[in-house]
């Protein structure tokens, strides 16, 4: 399912790139003429063809770089190559909207006069950025990384805008100076707030996945007693818990130190944080204790697979025991020392037996599988 998904995602993501490249190819060809236009002193004639194609660009790159982020959770080995070629068109797009700009608010300013009232422009954007959320998943930060993108460029080009004759005196400059300054930080602000979230969720969705993955696949094993290959199941368990295991648990105490570490700061994102950090936490431990369980009956099978040895052993040495009694071969021995032989064949034998009958019964999964027996219906 998830191969599928990532060739729609490429494919996707190629029809959108190509298309973004003709509309950027288009608008420096256009933009190209009329600056040429401008030197002249002449008309210029491309502005609402270039304010078509570079605005359809500006709509498919949001969904270029949502896109991105899917290949990367899907794990494309050339995620970090799709990305770095969708940043560079996204630049392209971001140089010709300059130029736009340039030429085209400058001779609106000259023939127009056009002045602008800045105050309502500046407080739309910060509401905006006020208003906007943090999560609570993975996709939704990733959406959201997106769209910010584009109105922090959006933000950072009112910098060149912003100048005393688009104003209606230098009072009212230097005051929407200062909160264009204030509205910069604050966009600056909620897109370092992103950039940690994101990369916090996607540590600790990648260390659930392999918990979960790890849970799965011992539980999925045959833990009848008819198992197979225990060493080697044993050996498997040990060297984990020796080198993977301590691993993971770094892993795990580092994700909730800085999940912890990012509440106390009062990050926004608060909620979707708490939520995976405490997820985090509940699946560790459900995964230490399968692994005692995996353990503990390692072990049991272990102790079951000895006292089978013992008690077969005794069997053998019964019957062998058994066939040595012939009267005729007992004719040229005493009986003390026909008992001796006896005594001590079978105590040795019986009392290794009873001793690994005892070690097994004491475990208290013994009781709790007796119990059950009990208790089933076919021995009710």
């Amino acid at each position: 399912r998830e191969a599928v998904e990532l060739s729609s995602v490429i494919s996707r993501m190629q029809k959108n790139a190509d298309q973004v490249e003709k509309n950027i190819l288009r608008a420096e060809e256009l933009l190209g003429v009329d600056k040429a236009q401008d030197e002249k002193s002449k008309q210029l004639l491309h502005q609402q063809e270039n304010s078509r194609n570079l605005s359809q660009a500006e709509e498919l790159l949001k969904d270029l770089f949502l896109d991105v982020g899917k290949a990367r959770k899907l794990k494309h080995p050339q995620a970090s190559e799709i990305e770095k070629d969708v940043k560079n068109l996204h630049d392209r797009w971001a140089k010709n909207c300059t130029i736009y700009r340039d030429l085209y608010d400058q001779v609106q300013d000259l023939e127009l006069k056009q002045k602008i009232d800045w105050g309502p422009v500046l407080q739309e954007k910060l509401s905006h950025i006020m208003g906007e959320k943090y999560g609570p998943n993975l996709y939704d930060v990733e959406k959201q990384i997106a769209e910010h993108n584009i109105l922090h460029q959006q933000i950072e080009a009112y910098s060149s805008q912003l100048q005393p004759s688009s104003t209606t005196s230098p009072e009212d400059y230097k005051a929407f100076k200062e909160e264009y300054v204030k509205l910069l930080e604050i966009s600056k602000l909620r897109h370092n707030h992103l950039a940690s979230l994101y990369e916090y969720m996607q540590s600790c969705s990648k260390e659930l996945v392999y918990l979960s993955s790890q849970q799965e696949r011992i539980l999925n094993r045959d833990w009848s007693d008819r198992m197979v290959d225990t060493s080697g199941v044993r050996m498997e368990y040990e060297k984990f818990k020796s080198n993977g295991l301590l691993a993971h648990e770094r892993e795990v105490d580092q994700l909730l130190k800085e999940g912890t570490n990012l509440v106390q700061m009062k990050h926004p994102g608060c909620p979707a944080i708490i939520m995976l950090r405490d997820k985090v936490q509940l699946e560790w431990q459900s995964f230490l204790n399968l692994c005692i369980a995996q353990e503990m009956h390692l072990e049991n099978v272990d102790n079951y697979k000895k006292f089978q040895l013992d008690a077969d052993t005794l069997s053998e040495s019964l019957q062998r025991l058994n066939s040595t009694l012939d009267p005729k071969s007992l004719n040229s021995k005493s009986n003390s020392e026909i008992l001796l032989a006896l005594e001590d064949s079978l105590m040795k034998r019986m009392l290794r037996v009873l001793h690994n009958v005892l070690h097994f019964m004491k475990n208290p999964s013994f009781h709790n599988d007796l119990q059950r027996f009990q208790r089933s219906p076919q021995n009710s």
